[in-house]
């Protein structure tokens, strides 16, 4: 029996996850900016969707999803044009949305409201506007802002009178300023903040200098502004927390060019903005100050301030032990009423911040093994762990830079002391979070992800014809934290291909899965008796209802086989499956997947590149399939096969009848043959490849030592798709300029002799 697939690994458990409620990949070619919610807990989200996808064009639009995130209730686009961005969202107690960007499309459409500003002119003049949507998604009104004066808006917001609030960047002067509000002598380059009446017909006023594209109040109606921008010159007062900006910068690959870095700014200011009540800086004061880029706000009753953000090859002021696996991280910062005192600092975060209506305080954010100055041959990034509230999720769902970037999470946080209370971990092979929002008793996180492999749950929003899912989209979840899992509850940290441990996406018959978390099984792995059984130490997996066969479970882990359903539909395949997971007779985790009739996956080890080796002339980089020589042997640098012989690569998911013989097109250098298999172990195929007699034939090498050994690049493809694993991410084998094509077959290196 070939016995690859049992990776044991232990966890001790410290907390008790939170429940995932939903979780949906809900729009393929969707990349959200902002997300709100309204009175009657129906979900917005505000982005760019694709529009054309054959010129890849996108424009504005913005989706309203109904509170169990199973209906769309409007999909508006407020335009055709790929030269718009979508930064903000907010919602008033009828429901109406009030949408902020800026576009550099001339034929942008402005209708209603009062004549605020004018058209852009082309690509080098961007315009600000605002844009109202009625509860049904209908456009109200939408108006150019700022004069003639090339501006972005960052941020919109709505007072507690119902004004529209909008801030972002100048680029030019002469952005319009009113009498009595805060402004600065040149406006280019600078900030401001504009309130409009609620029907965008008047300018109520407009400051410039101050703004940020993170907004709130408190209960008095001061403002509340946190954003970053480039340059020092962002006004402070005096005996605020930091009244000086050190300009930062950041690189990549070999640092030969450095871009200058943003820089985080916290301001209050009174209702008319008129005055600074505080304004300081929230950035690390000296050496490599990099780029912090803030990404949400909010106000506590008392007046304290939580800021979040992302921070590049950045210094920040964390309270705690700054984490040092990664140059790409994440904080959550408290500052205190009077914005001198930093109250706590901590490395999560990022993805947007919210307060319940109890004071309760929740994070979005992800782990992130993004290393841009390091990434090169041979230098892969180590899995990153994930936050010490997550102990119980295990290794191989960590980022690596290989199968996953980043991973998410939302995050319950103790607002007094800063100590994380819980948190639900959301997988997939690179979701990036841009913003919270709290509905119907949920925190919900949404973001972009470069592939359906974030947690599907059943009856969720899907796209129809789903298939591999390799196409970049939305992924919006909800996490209950009032209902916290108990002790010994089984828990799904992520769902990989248990050939090579790539993030799930499609599954098809006869794939082998590995479910990761904690509580799946028994302490003390158990295999299945007879190769496979439908149920394993009290553990079964169902498959639309039926049980599924399994091949090994424990505490971290199970594997098992996705069989050919029962039923079948006559068309539209894609369909769905839903996968049940029952330990000791309790149902407890379903999660749902694309089905596709044929999803060959190759085993192979991701966990390392495979470069150099002592003897090689040629070095190519890739990574080490399971492949067998001729003989039976292992292949390996100190085990190489002889050009001209046949070697055994192991493929499985091909399909269900396992009857018919398989055949996969291997391209070995710029050769290529015909690969046929058959079945081992009952779902296994094993794939005999011929191997070129020369690799001068196949442009591999003009060399031809005896006895040299040679790293000779492999790949296979089905019907002209290829067969994983595929990179879903850019591959971290080369810098961050790269010919990458997403689904891209992973290259499997093998090594040869003369």
């Amino acid at each position: 029996m070939l016995r690859i697939l049992c990776f044991a690994a232990f966890f001790i458990q410290a907390c008790f996850p939170a429940n995932l409620a939903i979780s949906t990949y809900f729009k393929s070619g969707f990349t959200p900016t902002a997300i709100t919610s309204d009175a009657q807990g129906n979900i917005l989200i505000a982005g760019a969707a694709v529009i054309d996808p054959v010129a890849e064009t996108t424009g504005a639009a913005v989706v309203k999803i109904n509170p169990s995130a199973t209906q769309y209730l409007y999909l508006t686009y407020l335009d055709s044009a790929a030269a718009d961005q979508v930064t903000g969202i907010a919602v008033d107690s009828a429901g109406n949305a009030y949408v902020s960007g800026w576009t550099v499309n001339p034929n942008f459409e402005a209708v209603g409201g009062g004549s605020l500003g004018t058209a852009p002119t082309g690509s080098q003049d961007p315009r600000s506007f605002v844009t109202k949507l009625g509860p049904d998604g209908a456009v109200l009104f939408s108006v150019f802002i700022g004069g003639s004066v090339a501006s972005e808006a960052k941020g919109v917001a709505l007072t507690p009178q119902g004004q529209i609030l909008v801030s972002g960047l100048a680029l030019a002067n002469g952005f319009p300023s009113t009498s009595g509000a805060y402004s600065v002598a040149t406006s280019n380059g600078n900030w401001f903040l504009m309130e409009l009446d609620p029907t965008a017909s008047k300018m109520i006023f407009s400051a410039t200098g101050i703004g940020g594209s993170s907004i709130a109040f408190d209960s008095t109606g001061n403002i509340y502004l946190a954003g970053s921008s480039t340059g020092t010159n962002y006004p402070t007062t005096p005996g605020a927390y930091q009244t000086t900006f050190v300009q930062g910068s950041y690189c990549f690959g070999f640092c030969q060019i450095g871009f200058p870095g943003v820089l985080q700014h916290v301001t209050k200011v009174d209702p008319a903005a008129s005055k600074l009540i505080y304004s300081t800086g929230l950035n690390g004061q000296t050496g490599q100050i990099g780029n912090v880029a803030n990404t949400g706000l909010a106000v506590d009753a008392a007046g304290d301030v939580f800021v979040t953000g992302m921070l590049l090859e950045a210094q920040y002021p964390f309270t705690v032990t700054a984490p040092s696996t990664s140059l790409y991280t994440s904080y959550l910062s408290k500052l205190d009423p009077a914005g001198a005192s930093l109250l706590f600092s901590i490395p999560v975060g990022g993805g947007g911040v919210a307060l319940d209506s109890s004071g309760s305080l929740y994070v979005g954010g992800i782990a992130s093994s993004y290393r841009p100055s390091l990434n090169g041959p041979g230098n892969l990034t180590a899995p990153v762990a994930p936050p010490a509230i997550f102990p119980w999720v295990p290794q191989q769902c960590w980022p690596n830079s290989v199968v996953a970037t980043n991973e998410a999470y939302v995050m319950k946080v103790d607002p007094a002391t800063g100590n994380t209370l819980d948190g639900q971990w959301i997988d997939g092979s690179g979701p990036i979070a841009v913003g919270v929002t709290i509905a119907g008793g949920n925190v919900w996180l949404t973001g972009s992800t470069p592939a359906a492999d974030v947690p599907l749950t059943p009856l969720a929003l899907l796209p129809a014809n789903l298939g591999s899912g390799f196409a970049t989209g939305a992924f919006l979840s909800a996490v209950n934290f009032s209902a916290s899992s108990s002790s010994g509850t089984p828990n799904i940290a992520c769902v990989l291909d248990a050939a090579n441990l790539e993030h799930v996406r499609a599954v098809g018959p006869n794939q082998a899965i590995s479910i990761f978390g904690e509580n799946l099984g028994p302490a003390t792995g158990v295999a299945a008796p007879d190769g496979t059984d439908p149920s394993v130490a009290g553990v079964t997996v169902t498959i639309n209802a039926e049980p599924a066969p399994l091949l090994y479970v424990s505490s971290t882990q199970i594997n098992v086989l996705v069989p050919m359903p029962a039923l079948l539909p006559t068309n539209n395949f894609p369909a769905s499956l839903t996968l049940g997971v029952s330990v000791n007779g309790a149902q407890s985790i379903q999660r749902q997947f694309p089905f596709v009739l044929s999803n060959p996956n190759l085993f192979a080890n991701l966990s390392a590149t495979v470069g150099t080796c002592v003897g090689t002339i040629i070095t190519n980089t890739g990574f080490q399939p399971l492949a067998q020589n001729a003989d039976g042997s292992l292949n390996s640098c100190a085990n190489p096969a002889k050009l001209g012989s046949t070697v055994s690569f192991f493929v499985d998911g091909a399909g269900g009848n396992t009857s018919v013989p398989l055949a996969l097109v291997a391209s070995i250098g710029e050769c290529s043959a015909t690969a046929y298999g058959s079945v081992i172990d009952g779902f296994v195929y094993k794939m005999e490849t011929p191997l070129p007699s020369s690799l001068k034939s196949c442009a591999v090498s003009s060399v031809s030592t005896p006895g040299a050994v040679f790293s000779l690049p492999v790949t296979f493809s089905s019907n002209d798709t290829p067969v994983g694993p595929v990179y879903v991410i850019p591959p971290p084998l080369q810098g961050p300029i790269v010919d990458f094509t997403q689904s891209q077959a992973m290259t499997m290196i093998l090594w040869v002799t003369q």
